[in-house]
């Protein structure tokens, strides 16, 4: 349990962000001057007799001088190391709930609840268990700790005093540890997949400048694969043949992003407009009418593995989309038409980004997110609607401010009930920004008007388990996970905590992945920017989680 209170502290008591504003070589996790304050206890479901760990504040350094309480029992404080009290629970009845207090010089603190396990009570597993009764923000849009999630533990996530989920984490595994500090966009951005024989799974990760320079640009030793469902990892110099999704004809198909080319080795047409992206990005776009554009940089760069082979081919997909138009970054002209896509069984959908169109009285908006189909197994994609950019600016300041990327990163899935589900970032150069969510009911034609769901988040990733569940990931800061409650893509827990979080402070890349791995679980791909070597130095490291959870 230790390693759950490293980092951690001052993010359970932040009332104001700048409390923890200052930037040191190690996050401040004593809150030593602080008022006597008992913030969680980790577990808070256990059996007498077991030892529990209590995170707080003004608990002083003398464990003598403290007394703690359950109910009128006092338990026996075992020791006192940077803020956390490790306390024995004493015989109490079992099942019972318990309001446990903290006794320092004649104060007493605030209470929490505390229940003494049944002997014989039925968990998911022998793991510390967490029963996290919600407490959201009234606010939406504020960016607040959620779940401490980073050890192997049990959370019963509690609304109104019924259980909703129950959610079991496993230690984290580590893929692979960078062997020397690395600059952004080195030991980031990892992805996850299955090998096309089912028998390995690989992760691979960026070793390169996060640029327009670096698209389409083949790096080898950046990969790991593991023969037993991700609980131990290989490094390989090439990762095995897999990704893609796979189609009803036995096809493999995914969508690449191809290098960048000089727009001086292009034959280009006129401008249609130009964006200087006032932000700290600082990067210049120009627009151009699609199709006017030289084929190079027209349509879809794609890799097919035909039924029956084991090698991907290279192959163009052909574009269908009105008013279309394309940007160049700076110098270059990249060909990027990110996003996620699943088959139905009329045909295949995809959800991409950045998307330009000319409008009618002339003009170009900030990007937005189109949805496309394919009847012909992703070799033409037309276009079934797109989410314009629409911000919220009430709860997203920044809003007004994005000339040329609005919305970015879609997640898109398509769910089992019909609904086509959008979560979409905007965090960008301007700071931490919101994270919208839209849906569809007619396959992407139309969609709901963007809703300010969270405050921040990079990359948010959807996963629908079998057992209906609907996942999503997201980061900065840290590395979060929710899950959509009732049904709802308006509801979602509080966030699962992947990865302790300071102001100011970048712990992960926030980019993540995710495997499904049986009907209720997955695995999910996250950076550690935080990670201590045996040595004791911090380096980037590639992790991995299995993840299991059911509705109640």
């Amino acid at each position: 349990m230790k390693t759950i209170l490293l980092n951690l502290l001052c993010m359970f008591v932040l009332l104001d962000v700048t409390s923890c504003a200052k930037k040191t070589d190690e996050p401040d996790t004593n809150g030593e001057g602080n008022a006597l304050s008992v913030n969680l206890i980790l577990p808070n479901v256990a059996a007498s007799g077991s030892t529990v760990q209590i995170q707080g504040n003004g608990f002083g350094s003398n464990p003598e001088g403290i007394q703690v309480k359950f109910g009128e029992v006092m338990g026996e404080v075992l020791d006192l190391s940077d803020g956390v009290i490790s306390v024995k629970v004493p015989e109490l009845a079992e099942g019972a709930k318990i309001n446990v207090s903290v006794l320092v010089g004649g104060q007493t603190s605030n209470i929490k609840s505390f229940r003494v396990r049944k002997i014989g009570e039925l968990v998911l597993a022998e793991k510390d268990t967490l029963e996290w009764t919600e407490n959201k923000s009234p606010n939406i849009a504020v960016i607040k700790a959620g779940i401490p999630a980073y050890d192997e533990q049990v959370v019963k996530y509690i609304r109104n005093g019924r259980q909703l989920l129950e959610v079991e984490l496993s230690e984290p595994v580590i893929v692979a540890v960078a062997d020397r500090e690395l600059p952004w966009g080195f030991f980031n951005f990892p992805g996850i997949r299955r090998s096309l024989s089912g028998q390995q799974i690989s992760v691979s990760w960026s070793m390169s400048h996060d640029n327009a320079e670096s698209y389409g640009q083949a790096v080898s030793g950046n990969s790991a694969v593991s023969s037993d469902e991700g609980a131990t990892w290989t490094r390989v110099e090439r990762a095995p043949t897999g990704g893609g999704i796979l189609l009803s004809n036995g096809d493999r198909i995914t969508v690449s992003t191809p290098a960048a080319i000089p727009i001086g080795d292009l034959d280009l047409p006129p401008v249609l407009a130009t964006f200087q992206d006032g932000s700290n990005y600082d990067r210049l776009f120009r627009i151009y009418e699609y199709d006017k554009l030289p084929l190079q940089v027209q349509g879809t760069y794609q890799h097919r593995i035909k039924s029956g082979t084991t090698a991907w081919v290279a192959e163009r997909g052909t574009l269908v989309h009105p008013n279309l138009a394309r940007y160049s970054d700076g110098n270059l002209f990249p060909v990027v038409w990110w996003g996620d896509m699943h088959e139905l069984s009329d045909g295949i959908y995809r959800g991409t980004y950045p998307t330009y169109e000319t409008k009618p009285g002339g003009g170009i908006d900030a990007s937005g997110v189109t949805f496309y189909k394919s009847t012909d197994l992703g070799l033409t994609w037309i276009k079934q609607g797109n989410i314009p950019y629409q911000p919220d600016l009430m709860l997203d300041p920044n809003g007004n401010k994005r000339k040329a990327f609005g919305w970015t990163e879609p997640a898109f899935a398509a769910l089992k009930n019909g609904t086509f589900l959008s979560v979409l970032r905007t965090q960008d150069g301007f700071g931490e920004s919101p994270m919208y969510v839209s849906t569809s009911t007619n396959k992407g034609v139309s969609w709901t008007k963007p809703k300010v769901f969270t405050g921040a988040g990079v990359l948010p990733k959807l996963l629908e388990l079998d057992n209906e569940v609907v996942a999503l990931a997201s980061g900065r800061p840290g590395v979060q996970l929710r899950f959509m409650l009732n049904n709802n893509a308006d509801d979602w827990s509080e966030p699962f905590e992947m990865l302790p979080w300071v102001p100011n402070e970048t712990f992960s890349c926030g980019y993540t992945g995710f495997l499904k791995v049986d009907d209720n679980s997955f695995l999910i791909v996250y950076s550690d920017f935080w990670h201590r070597t045996p040595e004791g130095e911090r380096r980037k490291a590639i992790k991995v989680r299995k993840v299991t959870v059911k509705r109640l």
